[in-house]
């Protein structure tokens, strides 16, 4: 599934409904791209108000590549809850169309294309245009773990970087 997300203040939120964590709650500091805990995560861009693409997706093995210019900030354990997965800004939200098989875990994996630059961009050529769209993409892939009594979920940032299935940092990740 591809949709738009109007970043408002450099945020935005994908949550499975039932999870006990707002993504209001978790980090919003300068350290970490994406922060998840519980079946909750928020997403930080480096431009301010903008539309993003986002790309969500169910995949059964990690991807190697997802395209040119994507580059993996992380990977996190994801609880499913209900299956059901709500989108936020600060002044919109709600439920999209794209479930997840309920009271499972996933490993997320989160692309972004565009990114690093993204600020630069914004405050270059894009000063008054809008809509301020192509700065960035995101693509959220998510590789089926098992059951929510398999894994302990925790949060992860720059402190507590993401690990891959083995245990080990992607060789790639900026967050």
């Amino acid at each position: 599934m591809t949709t738009t997300v109007h970043i408002e203040r450099s945020l935005f939120g994908l949550t499975a409904e039932g999870s006990t964590v707002e993504w209001t709650d978790l980090p919003m500091g300068p350290t970490g791209a994406v922060h998840v805990a519980e079946g909750t995560a928020l997403f930080i861009s480096n431009a301010q108000e903008h539309d993003a693409t986002l790309t969500l997706q169910v995949s059964i093995h990690p991807s190697a590549s997802v395209g040119e210019g994507f580059v993996l900030v992380g990977s996190w354990p994801f609880r499913s809850y209900l299956g059901t997965l709500v989108l936020d800004t600060p002044n919109a939200g709600g439920s999209i169309d794209f479930r997840l098989e309920p009271s499972s875990v996933y490993t997320m994996h989160v692309w972004r294309k565009g990114g690093e630059s993204a600020q630069e961009r914004f405050d270059g050529g894009l000063r008054g245009v809008t809509p301020k769209t192509g700065l960035e993409d995101y693509l959220v892939e998510f590789v089926p773990r098992g059951s929510t009594h398999a894994v302990t979920l925790a949060t992860q940032s720059r402190s507590h970087p993401p690990v891959d299935e083995t245990g080990q940092r992607p060789a790639n990740w900026v967050g």
